[in-house]
């Protein structure tokens, strides 16, 4: 008997692994749609009116503009906008900061790739960007679209950045694009983030937040922590050193099962710090503490895919499971 393969068979199975391969690594190509230049390109009335006529869903997400063409005043404030020298400042270095829009693109077609490996049904989003001088939010993200509102990320350097009580400078800090491809996907996050609506308790919260951090971190394993929850690195550096003390606030003060909305809302809320623990401690210590917690559990359960985990609404079955009572990782 011959027991020497055959040349045809070997070419045959060579082709079926390379198939294999390229449908194992098959990238999601993300294209940055960059409305923001169409939109200046023309400063009249008719090309802000043709331009949403063109982009009826970008504005609606965006403007909330529900017959966007037809909307005199969206079109007046627009032209008005895209006609102030000011603004067209703004509008120029925003083009500087993302004169190179592949590094974005990058990073949003790997963690898309990543999503759709865990959800295959989850659909490729357009994304799409504006520049307006803050008229729409930094960012709005639907199943199907995104729209970025660049000028918000232009960076601690450029002229004009958003004001207002709702940016104090330790959220201003964010506003810069490096932070902007995690806050997206920590944006998408939710829609896969079961939740026990009758679980009203601190506990159920954070392991919510740290579900949505963990499910970051897995589609963008290279992004470092400090971008993903949005510490500055000292900050980070800090909270793991003296998570400890932290835990045992939390313990002492017995808030893990807290139910009301204003003891929450001191740990969960953006702060500049939080004062019950000390001046060090930053602001929404309860969402890292629960990204500890789910971190520590899905560390402990590596059969568990961030599916399962996403779909797991069962809070103290993971704090329980987790077996975090404040401990550093291990070496």
């Amino acid at each position: 008997m011959n027991d020497r393969i055959s040349p045809i068979w070997l070419l045959v199975g060579g082709l079926i692994c390379i198939f294999l391969l390229n449908s194992c690594d098959e990238r999601e190509e993300v294209t940055l749609q960059r409305l923001d230049q169409q939109l200046f390109s023309g400063k009249s009335r008719d090309s802000i009116r043709a331009f949403l006529n063109q982009h009826p869903d970008v504005a609606r997400l965006y403007f909330s503009s529900k017959e966007p063409g037809n909307d005199t005043a969206l079109v007046n404030e627009l032209y008005n906008r895209i006609n102030d020298r000011e603004l067209n400042v703004l509008y120029q270095q925003v083009q500087t900061e993302f004169s190179e829009a592949k590094e974005l693109e990058n990073q949003l077609s790997e963690a898309f790739t990543n999503i759709k490996k865990e959800f295959p049904d989850f659909r490729i989003p357009r994304v799409t960007s504006l520049v307006t001088g803050f008229m729409g939010p930094d960012f709005v993200v639907s199943d199907s679209l995104i729209v970025i509102g660049l000028d918000y990320f232009a960076g601690p350097e450029s002229k004009y950045r958003p004001q207002g009580p709702e940016f104090p400078q330790y959220i201003l800090r964010r506003y810069q694009k490096d932070y902007l491809v995690p806050a997206i996907v920590f944006a998408i996050s939710d829609r896969f983030n079961a939740t026990d609506r009758s679980d009203q308790t601190l506990l159920a919260d954070m392991v919510y937040y740290g579900k949505g951090f963990v499910f970051t971190k897995a589609m963008l394993p290279e992004v470092a922590d400090s971008l993903i929850i949005g510490y500055t690195d000292q900050q980070l550096t800090q909270t793991y050193a003296a998570q400890d003390l932290v835990w045992a606030h939390f313990i002492d003060e017995q808030l893990l099962y807290q139910t009301s909305p204003a003891i929450k809302q001191r740990y969960t809320n953006e702060r500049p710090f939080t004062a019950e623990i000390g001046s060090k401690a930053p602001g929404a210590i309860g969402r890292w503490l629960g990204w500890r917690i789910v971190g520590k559990y899905h560390d402990e359960n590596p059969s568990v895919s961030i599916r399962e985990l996403m779909a797991n609404t069962n809070a103290r079955q993971i704090f329980q499971e987790s077996g975090y009572k404040g401990q550093p990782d291990e070496e």
